[in-house]
């Protein structure tokens, strides 16, 4: 039996079609869960509700909290040979798990029968909170226990204001320059060995901002976004960072925020470790 690899979509489809055609057997050789992830608290993301209506289009589970330290992520980083351990704190003195890059954190999440976020979905986790913050929807947990507005406001917060202690997540979101334009690739999969053998394409969304501003992140949120989730051309200015999707075929996004800036990034250095950057798990209902 054969393993494939797979570099690219249009590759990927072409390569299973020939496949399927003569009857050759192979193998994706996916990275398959290796330990299971309590989502006790999660927060619930609907698909839509009164006030609120999701850009990605379905509904999801998704951890307020970046992915901390546990034995399922202990014994994961025995099976891939990463060492995952918390290296930092958020805003709410939670422990979370960094020193890790972008292909490291999104194999740690797969490895645990999750996801890690894409930019639609943080998008509207973001967006939601802030509803919730305003009272303007209920917001639940998965055991469906009302989360509170105050609550709702410190979560909010830890992904978009300027204070310490410095914190961010890696966001499956990758950019690509290809013959119809630059693309953003999402949804990510991976094998044993960190190749990428599966992904989700879009040509990035015409109305997104090309060019690096300082936002007001509120209206971001709640009205100049494009269906991608990026910073629409018609955005206000503010004080919250956008740094622009990059045209290298080497940058992904990312959320940061500390004593200084709070900056959505879309041309971060992929092979980059810090420890104060973590990952988001989401995981779809249904």
């Amino acid at each position: 039996m054969a393993t494939i690899e797979i570099p690219n979509e249009e590759d990927y489809q072409r390569i299973i079609q020939v496949a399927d055609t003569f009857g050759i057997e192979y193998s994706l050789g996916k990275l398959e869960q290796i330990a299971e992830l309590s989502r006790e608290g999660w927060i619930v993301v609907p698909q839509e509700e009164e006030n609120f209506k999701s850009i990605s289009g379905y509904s999801f589970e998704v951890d307020s909290s970046r992915l901390s330290y546990s034995s399922a992520s202990e014994k994961v980083g025995k099976e891939l040979g990463i060492n995952y351990q918390n290296t930092s704190k958020d805003s709410l003195g939670r422990d979370f798990v960094g020193n890790n890059n972008w292909e490291e954190s999104l194999r740690l999440v797969q490895s645990l029968g999750v996801k890690a976020t894409n930019l639609k979905e943080e998008f509207d986790y973001l967006h939601l909170i802030y509803l919730g913050s305003q009272n303007k929807i209920k917001v639940y947990d998965v055991s469906g226990k009302r989360v509170d507005s105050k609550l709702c406001e410190k979560l909010l917060m830890d992904s978009i204001k300027v204070q310490a202690p410095w914190r961010g997540n890696w966001i499956d979101a990758d950019y690509k320059v290809e013959k119809n334009g630059l693309k953003v690739h999402s949804n990510h999969l991976f094998d044993k060995e960190g190749n990428i053998t599966d992904f989700k394409s879009e040509v990035l969304d015409g109305n997104t901002l090309r060019e690096d501003k300082q936002i007001d992140v509120i209206d971001y949120l709640t009205k100049n976004h494009t269906s991608q989730g990026h910073v629409s051309v018609k955005v206000k200015s503010g004080s919250f960072y956008f740094w622009s999707p990059g045209k290298d075929n080497n940058s992904v996004a990312r959320f940061d925020a500390g004593s200084y800036w709070a900056v959505l990034v879309c041309n971060g250095y992929p092979q980059g470790r810090y420890a104060n950057l973590g990952v988001r798990a989401a995981k779809l209902r249904g």
